[in-house]
């Protein structure tokens, strides 16, 4: 008789590991000891550490490896000490048993026995797993009215509390002394400084090392504005509401592209995309000059630097900063007048196809309408047919308020005479700043005829 091949499962959340013990290692050596007894090989070993057997299939790795080493034909047979390691979900368990069918791969437990041969045996699984799937929504139940009941006390519900916060007795959280660095973080970047270079700003300040990751996570945690679990005033705010929104709109006009551990700045990193790929491009630094510093920074695809299979993109070549730095400055009040002309000549169409309503006045006529048919003064019929009228009033009123708009940036460079020469005196990182503040994108097309030595890409630029 052949000696099957088995696939050792093992699954544990941390709940469960917490208040049951039981642990990948319990599981391991209970399965390996199983294997053994049964003269099982054992071929591989697939852990699931953390993971909840209501989650998607799709989303336990383990699993999904274990599911390619099946369709390899690498499996016979697999092994979990329970069901419930296994699935708590009716649904998935019937996706997964198809693919192993399809494959000829049972599967057994090494603490439950189940026949699934016979028609009463299927029953009896279905039956298990669908009391295990309502045993876990019954969990999921009480946890959720605790957690609700928590909310509406505004009690801290982790262990994990953003900087600048403490609880008090009631578990309520209140700022702490470190929420002082906190509104020096967001008073900084509305001063201009960008997020980049907050690390170095609090270390310099207060002496306390924050990661860039970590910096970029607080300047967008709505808890500093009191909101919490989508939940206004839910504590104490340390910074006010239209504070806040200012700084989430600075960061996001000047977008999220790291500067490197080396503080390079790339003046238009995030804003490139692959002519063949479409994949943001990155910032290289290219080779160093005689004095061994590097300046001749450039953009490339990093999907065409994959080796192998793993490459998915064809264009090869790299952008140079220098050379897209001077295109621009050389066409962009042009570009920038071009922009503004096709948005009032569209605002213009729009004007005079529907005139300028307004949403408030639609909204007061909808109400009145609706007061006069309560009160019996018109039918149902006149009621339903004026409703459609507004209500398509209404649509063109919203259209009209949301035609896009010149940003007064925009005008105001375009009307700079000596734009050049005020954009020549700004530091890197606010030069960086300026693109990222007007540039949503830059765009190329890999023509044969804008390949080789001395030739002039053709970009174009899409403002925000």
């Amino acid at each position: 008789m052949a000696i099957k091949r088995a696939a050792l499962y093992i699954r544990v959340s941390s709940d469960e590991q917490a208040r049951h013990g039981l642990s990948l290692g319990e599981q391991r050596a209970d399965l390996l000891d199983y294997a053994h007894r049964h003269n099982y090989a054992v071929v591989g070993v697939y852990a699931d550490e953390g993971v909840s057997a209501r989650k998607s299939y799709r989303s336990r790795k383990e699993l999904q490896r274990l599911l390619q080493d099946v369709q390899a034909g690498a499996i016979d047979i697999i092994v979990m000490k329970c069901l419930d390691r296994w699935f708590r979900n009716v649904k998935d368990y019937y996706k997964v048993q198809d693919i192993l069918d399809k494959f000829g791969v049972g599967w057994e437990c090494s603490q439950d026995r189940y026949d699934t041969t016979t028609a009463s045996g299927r029953l009896a699984l279905h039956i298990r797993l669908a009391i295990a799937e309502e045993e876990s929504d019954r969990t999921g139940e009480r946890i959720r009215y605790v957690f609700n009941g928590k909310k509406k006390r505004r009690e801290n519900l982790t262990g994990n509390l953003p900087l600048g916060y403490t609880t008090d007795k009631d578990k309520h959280l209140i700022p702490d002394e470190n929420a002082d660095i906190v509104r020096f973080m967001f008073r900084s970047v509305l001063e201009g400084n960008s997020v980049y270079s907050l690390p170095k700003l609090v270390m310099a300040k207060y002496g306390i090392n924050l990661t860039y990751a970590r910096v970029y996570e607080m300047m967008q945690n709505r808890t500093y504005m009191g909101e919490r679990h989508n939940i206004s005033n839910y504590c104490v705010a340390i910074i006010p509401p239209e504070l806040f929104e200012q700084v989430q709109a600075r960061i996001k006009s000047r977008g999220h592209a790291r500067i490197n551990p080396q503080d390079r700045i790339y003046l238009f990193s995030g804003l490139i995309p692959c002519p063949s790929c479409n994949r943001l491009m990155s910032g290289y630094r290219g080779r160093a000059n005689v004095h061994g510093k590097f300046t001749n920074y450039q953009y490339r695809c990093c999907n065409y630097l994959k080796s192998g299979p793993a490459r998915s993109c064809s264009f090869s070549r790299s952008i140079m900063e220098n050379k897209l730095e001077n295109y621009l400055l050389d066409n962009l009040q042009g570009m920038i007048s071009s922009h503004i002309f096709s948005i009032e000549h569209y605002r213009a169409k729009q004007d005079a196809r529907h005139p300028r309503l307004t949403i408030d006045g639609l909204n007061a006529k909808l109400a009145r309408l609706k007061d006069l048919y309560i009160d019996g003064l018109i039918d149902k019929d006149t009621y339903k047919e004026d409703y459609k009228k507004l209500q398509s009033q209404m649509s063109d009123a919203i259209k009209a308020n949301n035609l896009p708009k010149v940003s007064p940036a925009l005008q105001e460079i375009a009307d700079e005479e000596n734009f050049r020469s005020t954009y020549e005196t700004l530091s890197r990182e606010n030069k960086r700043a300026f693109w990222h503040t007007i540039v949503k994108s830059i765009e190329f097309d890999d023509l044969p005829e804008n390949r080789g030595k001395g030739k002039v890409i053709e970009y174009r630029v899409t403002f925000l």
